[in-house]
């Protein structure tokens, strides 16, 4: 209930269990996020180079210069100079806001400290959830247009953008999906986000091991496989996966330098800024004091009252590809299971 009412002292109250009390804290699971963030070393120092919020930043790398080999030495060969390229990344804010007050936790079973960590890692649950949403989107919208004529091992349907499996194929679905990122010339290890269906199936297949009678080894070499419960795809009801060599494609968190190297005062009319670092990111925290009446909320006529807003910039990106001729044209490739 707002304004903490519920848990005022009173006769024969207690805190609940943490464990009981669990539940009620729960978030969604953020698995895709995670992994873009793991993946953040595609971006090299951006720190340095972005000061603030509004600075644009670019990436600079060399073009791959496709051509076919010749079949003879020549006394008068010329060449041609290779190229280069920028990608700029753009960068997308989430915050969340609170406020607490001195002195409406006076008559409260909770200290202030508590309510303010528990209201700090709420802002943060509620900021990566939508991270989390915002990185399914980003790779979704990503994924490859195109594959390589006469593919191996699935049909590309260029309408969904996708690389379907037949149903018939379904035991292989993983060992399929491998075989057609090789033939993007992907040879590497391959991330994988998976809906609940292929979640599902996976667990299924994959208890079915060596000493069991129906050896399913061979689907997972070589795959960093992660569940999704949001990822969904209305083309492929019966399972969708987006695949993209490891590390290739990233999320790169930053927070401006004032959070980063602390300034100010939380409890005066100016502020402060500061971080506060939950699940392993690192968020902005800006907050500020002022005179309050916080009587008609369960407070005091002289109260102060502290704003805080929670925030993390993201910067979602995908490894570049100026070679496409002839495979695919992205590093993210969607696969999708037919219906029986």
């Amino acid at each position: 209930m707002a304004n903490f009412d519920v848990s005022n002292l009173l006769t024969a109250q207690k805190i609940l269990g943490d464990k009981y009390a669990s539940a009620e804290q729960r978030m969604k699971p953020a698995p895709v996020f995670s992994m873009l963030t793991k993946n953040d070393e595609f971006i090299v120092g951006v720190e340095s180079v972005k000061t603030r919020d509004d600075r644009a930043t670019e990436l600079h790398y060399i073009t791959r210069t496709k051509r076919s080999a010749g079949s003879a030495r020549t006394y008068n060969h010329t060449g041609t100079f290779d190229d280069t390229a920028k990608v700029t990344p753009t960068w997308t804010t989430k915050q969340d806001v609170f406020k607490i007050s001195l002195k409406l936790l006076d008559k409260s079973l909770f200290d202030f400290n508590t309510v303010l960590a528990n209201k700090m890692e709420q802002a943060c649950m509620n900021i990566i959830e939508a991270k989390e949403t915002e990185s399914i989107a980003y790779v979704m919208a990503q994924r490859a247009t195109q594959q390589p004529s006469g593919l191996i091992g699935g049909t590309f349907q260029a309408t969904p953008d996708a690389v379907e499996i037949a149903a018939a194929n379904i035991n292989s679905f993983f060992q399929r999906l491998r075989h057609v990122m090789k033939q993007n010339y992907f040879s590497g290890n391959i991330d994988v986000v998976i809906d609940t269906n292929l979640a599902i199936l996976q667990e299924q297949l994959y208890v079915q091991g060596s000493a069991n009678s129906t050896n399913q080894g061979y689907n997972w070499p070589g795959l960093n496989i992660v569940p999704s419960i949001e990822l969904a795809d209305t083309d492929y009801a019966a399972g969708c996966a987006l695949a993209f060599p490891q590390g290739q494609v990233s999320a790169l968190n930053w927070i401006p330098k004032q959070n980063r190297q602390g300034w100010g005062d939380y409890n005066s009319y100016v502020g402060g800024y500061g971080t506060f670092n939950f699940m392993g990111y690192q968020f902005a925290v800006h907050g500020y004091a002022q005179r309050a009446d916080t009587s008609s909320t369960n407070g005091d006529t002289q109260d102060v009252v502290m704003e805080f807003e929670v925030s993390m910039d993201s910067s979602y990106n995908k490894a570049p590809l100026s070679y496409t001729t002839g495979r695919t044209d992205s590093v993210i490739v969607e696969f999708g299971l037919l219906a029986s």
